[in-house]
């Protein structure tokens, strides 16, 4: 099970300068914040079945394609 406390961490590490937050949805995790929330499009992945790095780089990845500048 991912560790959304640690992914939030990562994505802080990554983009200081966004608002975004990383939620655990039912069957997918979605994005929230003022950078985050209708920008950054949700991942279809299970964060229960997931280990933490594997939903770090998902999340990383997907956040980077709407803000290339800002990694």
């Amino acid at each position: 099970m991912a560790n959304m406390r640690h992914v939030n961490q990562y994505i802080k590490t990554n983009f200081p300068t966004l608002k975004i937050e990383a939620v655990r949805g039912d069957g997918y995790v979605y994005f929230d914040g003022e950078d985050g929330f209708d920008k950054v499009e949700s991942l279809m992945v299970c964060s229960t079945s997931v280990d933490t790095s594997t939903l770090v780089d998902l999340v990383l990845e997907q956040i980077q394609d709407v803000y290339p500048e800002r990694a």
